[in-house]
């Protein structure tokens, strides 16, 4: 007979495993997407029926979409197994493999800098690896649609306030004494950080009721619950902001800001909303805190690394005034040979 302690060390491994998938197939659909965004027009979270349009007409990003999809998909399912504060410090680790997509299919140089973050990331998920303890790291079902509105919808606000603080920095170019242009990108992340954060609280959500009643059976609940709705509505408004930031910004340092905010906004809001506990031993919860550190410091290490506006344009253009048949008003020479 398999042994309770064997069970919940199966359990707890088959959870890390979804959870590196799930990251894998997330930071891949990010670099398909920004390679996508590389071909199209400006896009504009303003102008939603015009991003829509630009982003489906693109064969790349839909690809890159479904990448990310199924990185959600399976998010929740690592969810529904194991913590929130072992799924989110994995999860946001897959930013290493984006650093490094970035760099051979984008054409982003990594610097010293960048390396020395990945090796942070690299010894924090080490440390984490060693506090997971199967007997305490179980998933939490307490979370209720009351408790996550209360704290999701004044995070969206701000959210908000912050993405148009970007968007206006974007008309202040860093030449101009005094400009803040090259915070430009932190903030977009930040932005879109906060409403991703919202959103995984209502993927934990989700996951609790299957968790709870298991993935057959509760996949109605799922459907007739509230849940799945609210994860709809902020996935989809983080989306809006985030391909604004991403056309307009280095992936490499949109995506560290955008995943350390999330992280760091759903293990501390998760951990209290869905009574999740951690590890019994002291060392273990030690080792747990320096590591989720750990990972956070390296993505904050990738993220200011390098000055954005300096670094890197825009991926798309704007288009080239053509001057008016018969000369330019700059050129008073006639048109013709």
């Amino acid at each position: 007979m398999t042994s309770p302690d064997h069970v919940a060390s199966s359990h707890t491994l088959v959870g890390v495993g979804i959870t590196v998938a799930s990251a894998v197939l997330y930071n891949v659909g990010f670099v398909l997407e920004k390679h996508g965004l590389g071909g199209l027009p400006e896009v504009h979270a303003r102008r939603l029926v015009h991003l829509v349009r630009s982003v489906a007409s693109s064969p790349l990003w839909l690809v890159g979409f479904i990448s990310m999809l199924g990185g959600l998909g399976l998010q929740i399912i690592a969810l529904s197994l194991i913590p929130v504060s072992v799924v989110q410090p994995i999860f946001v680790s897959g930013i290493v493999l984006l650093l490094v997509l970035s760099h051979l299919a984008l054409g982003e140089h990594l610097g010293g800098r960048e390396w020395a973050g990945v090796g942070v990331v690299g010894a924090a998920l080490f440390l984490l690896s060693l506090s997971l303890d199967s007997h305490s790291d179980q998933a939490g079902t307490r979370g209720t649609i009351t408790g996550i509105l209360a704290t999701g919808a004044p995070t969206i606000l701000v959210a908000l306030w912050i993405f148009v603080t970007a968007d206006r920095l974007g008309h202040a170019p860093d030449s101009v004494p005094h400009s803040r242009g090259h915070l430009r990108a932190p903030l977009y992340g930040l932005s879109a950080g906060l409403v991703y954060g919202v959103a995984s609280l209502s993927a934990k959500a989700v996951s609790s009721q299957l968790e709870t009643r298991g993935i057959v059976t509760g996949v109605p609940h799922v459907l007739s619950s509230p849940y799945l709705y609210l994860l709809g509505i902020t996935s989809a408004a983080g989306l809006l902001l985030f391909q604004t930031a991403l056309q307009r910004c280095p992936a490499s340092v949109v995506v560290p800001v955008s995943n350390v905010i999330s992280s760091a906004f759903v293990v501390a809001a998760g951990t209290a909303l869905f009574g999740e506990h951690l590890p019994t031993a002291g060392w273990r919860v030690a080792l747990r805190i320096v590591g989720f550190a750990g990972v956070l410091a390296g993505m904050a290490v990738l993220a200011g690394a390098r000055s954005v506006a300096d670094t890197y344009p825009p991926v798309y253009a704007e288009p080239e005034a053509q001057p008016p048949a018969g000369g330019s008003a700059l050129d008073p020479s006639p048109a013709g040979p």
